[in-house]
This record gives C-alpha cells, sequence and structure tokens, in this order.
C-alpha cells in the first residue's frame, strides 16, 4: 500500500453538512499507483510505500509518524531541490 497527502483545493461542502475548506489536508495509503493526480475537490499526491518506509529508518523512528510528519515527507518527495552546477565554460550564465 503506498501513501497519499490529499490537498482539497476547492471550498466545498461535504455529505454531512460540514464546510470544507481550501487548503485542508489529509494523509493514508491507498493502492493507488505513485504520482500526482486530481481528486474530488483536490489533488493526491502518492508515493511508493518503500519511500516512506526509507525515511522513517533513516530517521531512527520507533514509533509511527504522525499525519504532520507524513505530509512533510510526501512533499519532500515532490519538492526536491534542483542544484544548479556552474561550469567555467557557462561565461554568459549570469547575464547583467
Amino acid at each position: 500500500m503506498n501513501w497519499f497527502l490529499y490537498i482539497i483545493t476547492q471550498d466545498f461542502i461535504a455529505d454531512d453538512g460540514k464546510r470544507v475548506k481550501a487548503g485542508e489536508a489529509g494523509v493514508g495509503q491507498c493502492s493507488m499507483a505513485p504520482g500526482i493526480s486530481d481528486a474530488y475537490n483536490g489533488i493526491m499526491y502518492i508515493v511508493p510505500h518503500n519511500y516512506i518506509k526509507k525515511i522513517v529508518r533513516e530517521r531512527g523512528m520507533t514509533i509511527h509518524p504522525s499525519a504532520s510528519t507524513l505530509r512533510k515527507m510526501i512533499e519532500d518527495y515532490y519538492n526536491k531541490e534542483k542544484i544548479i552546477i556552474i561550469k567555467p565554460e557557462d561565461k554568459d550564465f549570469f547575464i547583467e
């Protein structure tokens, strides 16, 4: 089972009458393949189970990660920093 982060992108009224606001989020497990997909009034970010398992082991966590920790792990999976290496032949990299 893979892990997902579900983020609401637009306000709506749930079946029970509760107002759900954009920006609310939840995490959980699903059988969907990793990737980003549209969902009902939101977006689902799905990561492989092994990725979460690896991060938990690297951090030496002995208890189940909290929802906020899982959210951060999933966000980090999709928001990796891009490193730009400037080489000597890139003379015109900085244009004034």
